[in-house]
């Protein structure tokens, strides 16, 4: 699944987006020129309440005005059922918060079709053997950890070489490496 717009003309102002239960990472592209970024965190107990609070930060968000499409990567399979049920909950009201605010559209991307075009493939097995050896008696988990990061540390890489800045949280750095892609400026 490709970044595929669903609006009838072509987004001129698009905003990348990485959705969590914690967080909702933006940057906005007018024209392909990438204006803003950040982060909204979210503040709760539990993921309801941070998912309403949520709801309010997303409802005053004025980047959300005249984005014509809001391109976010989509939930992939996880072990876990109940994570992939609460990202699903996450996700609609993220959105839903992103529509009502004022932006026009929502599509989705997979994250190796973004990370693909940003030159981030999965790692290969040379990759994957020397974070091995820096680690030998680990568990898997620990080194799918480790391999997650490598790649995250890939994309800020990308980010600080392709727009000059050194954005510290990776949900940003995706946010704007989605947005890229999608207004096609990599």
């Amino acid at each position: 699944m490709g970044i595929k717009s669903i609006a009838p003309e072509t987004p001129k102002v698009i905003m990348g987006a990485d959705c969590s239960t914690n967080s909702l990472g933006f940057a906005i592209f007018d024209e392909g020129k990438l204006i803003k970024w950040g982060e909204i965190k979210f503040i709760g107990r539990t993921v309801f309440h941070r998912l309403a609070d949520a709801q309010r930060k997303i409802a005053s968000l004025e980047e959300a005005l005249g984005v014509d499409m809001v391109y976010f990567e989509s939930a992939v399979y996880v072990q876990n059922k109940k994570t992939v049920i609460l990202l699903a909950y996450a996700y609609g009201a993220i959105m839903g918060a992103l529509i009502a605010a004022g932006a026009r559209d929502v599509a989705e991307t997979s994250p190796l079709v973004w990370q693909r075009a940003i030159g981030n493939p999965p790692l290969n097995a040379t990759e994957k053997a020397a974070i091995n050896s820096q680690y030998p008696d680990a568990k898997k988990s620990y080194l799918s950890t480790k391999y997650r990061e490598f790649r995250k540390a890939r994309t800020q890489a990308w980010v600080k070489e392709r727009f000059g800045i050194d954005v510290e949280s990776d949900n940003v750095t995706d946010a704007i490496a989605i947005g890229a892609v999608a207004a096609g400026v990599v």
